[in-house]
């Protein structure tokens, strides 16, 4: 039975609660919080001043973007229609202090098979972890770790790039405020899509929240003061991480025909959980016409290489199911049994 007018789509803002717990990681350490976390990637390779940065075939276009504006060369590694490396035989290309760049997908673990062999060619390891919980981590794998906690909680802006070693770097950075006028429209978004939930739809948000990504900034920003009080007072990160888990395992039986992860471990914090469907279009449709809202991760045509055939074949299949703290075990439910009645 589905309990909410729309389900999936931005978070409103997170609902300050009184029995807030203590952050579960994302401020461990020597860090810098910025504004997001595309303006880290920038960061840091303005720190570093690699060679190369070497990211995954099946990636985002802002994070390109982000590199490209610090004026380095982008490289690929191959990922296969598993978002797993078909070899590490790109290593052999990988030059001293170049950086390499992996990811926590939805925020399953990166592959470690690769960090010794990148250890031995001296290059710079950035552990993506925007789209990961810290507990779903791996301790010292990298060299830097970042973070979006806004992909996971209702926050205008944040991120955080998290540094094991060479903390000395940050003693060069000087950040500024957010732009005023992207803070206070980002702001509204998240407010409006709160409004939206409560009072069922009354209070529209899609355009300004188009608007607000369309125009994120990119730059030494630092997170908004008003996102670090949120995540320092207010926020039951326990209660998120258990409702996410619970979500995600209700999803994972019910589809496990089309997860892309369908053997996750019970302790999993996920972003969102994706499946593969060879008519995606046709059943993101349908589910909208159901009121379930779901995305996409990525379109890279003209982004990325033709020859990295296996990751445009995973572009155009891959899409991904909302199971966020909003929701309830109910709403798994219906989306499943939503997408299961569509593609009997």
């Amino acid at each position: 039975m589905q309990t909410h007018g729309l389900i999936g789509g931005l978070l409103g803002i997170e609902e300050i609660t009184n029995n807030s717990t203590d952050d579960p990681g994302f401020f461990d350490g020597r860090h810098l919080r910025l504004a997001d976390a595309r303006s880290g990637i920038w960061l840091l390779v303005e720190l570093l001043s690699p060679k190369n940065v070497w990211m995954p075939s099946f990636v985002c276009k802002v994070m390109i973007e982000a590199v490209e504006k610090a004026g380095v060369p982008v490289c690929h590694f191959e990922l296969n229609y598993d978002m797993r490396m078909n070899s590490l035989d790109w290593i052999d290309q990988v030059q001293p202090n170049d950086l390499v760049i992996l990811l926590d997908y939805m925020g399953y673990p990166s592959e470690t098979d690769c960090v010794n062999q990148l250890r031995e060619k001296k290059a710079w390891i950035l552990d993506d972890a925007s789209q990961a919980w810290p507990s779903n981590v791996q301790a010292n794998l990298a060299d830097f770790t970042l973070y979006s906690p806004r992909k996971f909680l209702g926050l205008p802006d944040g991120a955080v790039l998290c540094f094991q070693s060479n903390g000395t770097l940050m003693s060069d950075v000087n950040l500024s405020p957010p732009p005023k006028d992207w803070l206070m429209k980002s702001l509204a978004v998240v407010q409006r899509r709160r409004d939206f939930d409560r009072w069922n739809g009354t209070d529209p948000w899609q355009e300004l929240f188009k608007e607000v990504n369309d125009t994120f900034p990119l730059g030494p920003y630092q997170m908004s003061e008003f996102s670090h009080a949120m995540m320092t007072h207010g926020i039951n990160f326990e209660n998120i991480a258990h409702r996410r888990n619970e979500n995600y395992l209700v999803l994972n039986d019910l589809l496990q025909d089309i997860a892309l992860f369908p053997n996750s471990g019970p302790k999993m914090v996920p972003l969102g959980f994706p499946i593969r469907v060879s008519d995606r279009q046709n059943l993101q449709d349908h589910l909208l016409s159901h009121n379930v809202s779901s995305g996409v991760n990525w379109n890279i045509e003209g982004v990325i290489s033709d020859v990295h055939e296996e990751s445009h074949r995973l572009a155009k299949d891959i899409m991904t199911l909302p199971c966020d703290q909003r929701y309830s075990k109910d709403d798994m439910v219906y989306i499943a049994e939503t997408i299961n009645n569509h593609i009997k």
